[in-house]
């Protein structure tokens, strides 16, 4: 364990231990970057309280404050955002029957919203720090990725790999336009992978860390995504092409009973012709 990790989860231990005797909470969780081993020296320290019941405001306040924690000047708008000793600590208080709904419309419904497969990725990734036999019922359900999500991520993710509007962009000096459609198609790729590997989604923050563990994706992929970036608009496109193919073929090779028809139009799209002259011949 690295040192940006441990210090922070060594505080999460001394903080679980105050928390941990208050009438309602059943379990306290370590989340976030420090879960994960994700830490580096920018990172706060998450903590999710898991409670018997919704606790009220005053409950929460009252907690703050016997922690020595206090509001900071910026995000004053997040209740969860603390700052202890002048360090930003998100303490987040959530039901033991909210987060369990989370996890049934995740493993049973199956669906592909980003925020609630979130949270599937922050309980898999957790570490209980108080209540550790509830977690660790959450993390036995959590920890067989279902096929049916993985495919529902890929119906809905695979058609966003279209690269006519890039190419246009590349061409046209809107680099604007370019990065914004750059962007989401990486985005995009990224959730295909995280799908194909079985991964849940651990917010696009972490893209380039997860990306890294995965270990079915394009050789080299964090590297090349972020070249992308760095190369000329035209050139770009052309490498984007490159990855989108080699990803297609690892999806394709996964589940052959695939549509991939829409994909593959969509990545192989001819470069964009110039008509600096009308094609159409008059009548007259």
């Amino acid at each position: 364990m690295d040192h940006q990790t441990k210090w922070r989860l060594d505080a999460a231990r001394m903080l679980a231990e105050k928390l941990k005797g208050v009438d309602g909470i059943r379990a306290v969780m370590a989340a976030g970057s420090a879960a994960r081993g994700y830490s580096d020296v920018y990172s706060g320290l998450e903590l999710i309280a898991y409670w018997d019941r919704p606790p009220g405001a005053e409950e929460k306040r009252a907690i703050a404050r016997e922690l020595g924690a206090s509001c900071p000047e910026i995000g004053r708008g997040h209740e969860s955002a603390l700052v202890m000793n002048g360090f930003p600590v998100g303490l987040r208080h959530q039901s033991v029957s909210g987060e369990e709904g989370v996890l049934d419309r995740v493993l049973k419904d199956f669906t592909t919203d980003l925020n609630d497969n979130n949270v599937a990725d922050t309980v898999r990734t957790g570490i209980p720090l108080y209540g550790e036999e509830l977690v660790r019922e959450w993390q036995g359900r959590a920890s067989e990725y279902p096929e049916k999500l993985a495919r529902r991520f890929l119906d809905e993710y695979l058609p966003h790999f279209r690269l006519r509007q890039l190419q246009f962009a590349a061409r046209r000096n809107n680099p604007a336009a370019f990065y914004n459609i750059l962007s989401n198609i990486q985005s995009s790729l990224f959730i295909v992978l995280l799908a194909l590997n079985g991964s849940y989604f651990p917010t696009y923050k972490w893209m380039f860390k997860r990306l890294h563990e995965l270990p079915a994706k394009p050789e080299n992929l964090e590297w090349r995504l972020r070249e992308i970036y760095r190369e000329p608009p035209a050139k770009a496109a052309g490498r984007m092409q490159e990855v989108l193919e080699e990803t297609l073929e690892l999806v394709e090779a996964q589940y052959p009973d695939l549509d991939t028809e829409s994909a593959r139009c969509g990545v192989d799209q001819p470069l964009p012709e110039r008509f600096s002259e009308s094609p159409f011949k008059s009548d007259r």
